[in-house]
């Protein structure tokens, strides 16, 4: 009876994983029965320094930095918990995306090349946007996929990487995650963030956008505050979601997983400060 809920392809409706996380009081880090609740092929195995901040599983501290800022009550969000993958989210691949076990799952082959995923349903000029992302590799052979959590512009105008905002992008084993912001005509803002990001590693990338400013967080901890105004493109912004492959190569069998995807207006002040270092400036090529 369990298998029948835990185990299936990417576009079952599983019994909901937090909710049964909830009700049992289990916490699914190292465990047997996590492994066992978890399909697909056996993982790669990646031994890399242990932080503070990981959950493999399910972490008992506060994971979303909405909770400790006090952003208030979601205005969007999408929790995956129940049924099948609602017709809003969009996709070059639609076959290679659902709705798997409490997550939004993308489901990377050897030779699929990237993809990508978002709302159609949800965009916004300024507020806050915030997700529980992993990646997840199998045993085969092949590149790491890029890991990529970002806005782009809802409206279009984002050729060569323009006025897109990057909240987290890593390949699995790389030791930092990076963010970054391009805007018209060439400037680049850039910042990274140590982490453990091996495979199965959970992390929550958050970003604030003003009028004045905008602020990255990461698990939790506001980590850049920029107030220059060439950082500052003022166009609307949708959230995507992109398994980056490398042309012509074979890639790692791969998922890309969303524990839940939140947007908060800016109606509630910050409940703590958000001062912190400015980003890396610089400037991007012209051509693409």
């Amino acid at each position: 009876m369990w298998a029948r809920y835990v185990l299936g392809p990417v576009s079952a409706s599983p019994l909901p994983r937090k909710l049964l996380a909830t009700l049992t009081g289990l916490t699914l880090v190292g465990s047997a029965w996590a492994a066992a609740a978890l399909s697909g092929p056996a993982e790669s195995p990646q031994v890399r320094p242990a932080f503070a901040s990981t959950c493999i599983g399910y972490c008992r501290h506060p994971t979303n930095a909405a909770k400790v800022f006090r952003w208030g009550n979601e205005a969007w969000d999408q929790e995956f918990e129940t049924g099948s993958l609602v017709r809003n989210w969009k996709s070059n691949h639609p076959r290679r995306v659902g709705q798997q076990q409490g997550m939004l799952t993308l489901d990377a082959t050897r030779h699929r090349g990237t993809i990508r995923t978002w709302p159609g349903n949800q965009a916004a000029r300024y507020g806050r946007w915030e997700a529980r992302v992993r990646a997840r590799e199998f045993n085969t052979r092949g590149r790491h996929y890029l890991y990529t959590w970002e806005l782009v512009p809802a409206g279009g105008n984002a050729r060569c990487g323009r006025n897109r905002i990057i909240l987290g992008s890593y390949r699995p084993g790389d030791r930092r995650a990076r963010g970054t912001v391009n805007t018209l005509p060439d400037h680049s803002f850039t910042f990274s963030r140590r982490r453990d990001l091996r495979s199965r590693a959970w992390h929550t990338y958050a970003i604030e956008i003003t009028r004045h400013r905008i602020s990255w967080f990461v698990d939790t901890r506001v980590v850049r505050t920029e107030r220059r105004s060439a950082a500052l493109s003022g166009v609307k912004y949708r959230p995507e979601f992109v398994m980056k492959a490398v042309r012509g190569a074979r890639m790692r069998r791969s998922y890309m997983q969303m524990d839940w995807v939140r947007y908060y207006t800016l109606r509630r002040p910050d409940a703590r400060s958000i001062a912190a270092r400015r980003m890396h400036r610089s400037t991007i090529s012209r051509r693409c």
